[in-house]
């Protein structure tokens, strides 16, 4: 992936890290569409992070441990999910560039 791929995941992740934490605290309106908007771009992470510390529950760690497992679970599976997206999308675009041969 090129270098201006990888900067647009890393702001993402930190919206979506960063935007539903701020969203609580903010008293405006602004705050539940921070909130959404920070769930919704972290979905196929955070999804599986939640199942899988819920598995973890049993396991006796602190909640800033656990907090840590999620980000890293959640991070991780992003990182995938992009780069399976970045694989489609470039399978596409060479898909289109070669012309037709067929008459």
């Amino acid at each position: 992936m090129s270098r201006k791929a990888w900067a647009v995941f890393v702001v993402v992740q930190l919206f979506g890290d960063l935007g539903p934490w701020a969203g609580l605290r903010m008293k405006s309106s602004l705050g539940p569409a921070l909130w959404v908007a920070g769930m919704v771009v972290m979905m196929p992470g955070r999804l599986l992070a939640l199942y899988l510390t819920e598995l973890l529950w049993h396991v006796r760690l602190t909640p800033i441990q656990m907090t840590a497992v999620f980000v890293v679970i959640e991070t991780a599976a992003n990182v995938g999910f992009w780069l399976l997206c970045a694989l489609c999308w470039r399978s596409l675009r060479r898909r289109r560039a070669i012309p037709s041969t067929s008459s």
